[in-house]
């Protein structure tokens, strides 16, 4: 459950991020920013994979962390995670966010 929290956070703050960049910042300074948030240790780190595309490209993906942390089997690009409900979260974000746009 842990996971999941620190996996939705992780992704709410690539997306803002990503938003107030769009169009200011090169791919480059994005990634490094997105680079730093995963190095972080505080409050603990971040195990999981993050896509990030922009109009159809893929502007960022990465892996960082274990699979399996008792056998240190890293973590690749096509692992796939149990999200269970956190998706609602997600989408009543892009919803309002809509919603804000056509306002």
């Amino acid at each position: 459950m842990k996971l999941i929290i620190r996996f939705s956070a992780l992704i709410f703050t690539v997306f803002f991020l990503s938003n107030n960049c769009h169009g200011q910042k090169s791919a480059d300074d994005i990634s490094s920013k997105i680079d730093s948030l995963i190095q972080t240790t505080n409050p603990r780190g971040f195990n999981g994979v993050i896509l990030i595309t922009q109009k159809g490209k893929k502007i960022y993906s990465k892996a960082h962390g274990y699979a399996d942390f008792e056998k240190k089997i890293p973590l690749s690009l096509n692992d796939k995670f149990r999200i269970q409900s956190n998706s609602k979260q997600i989408t009543a974000v892009l919803i309002l966010k809509r919603l804000k746009k056509e306002t």
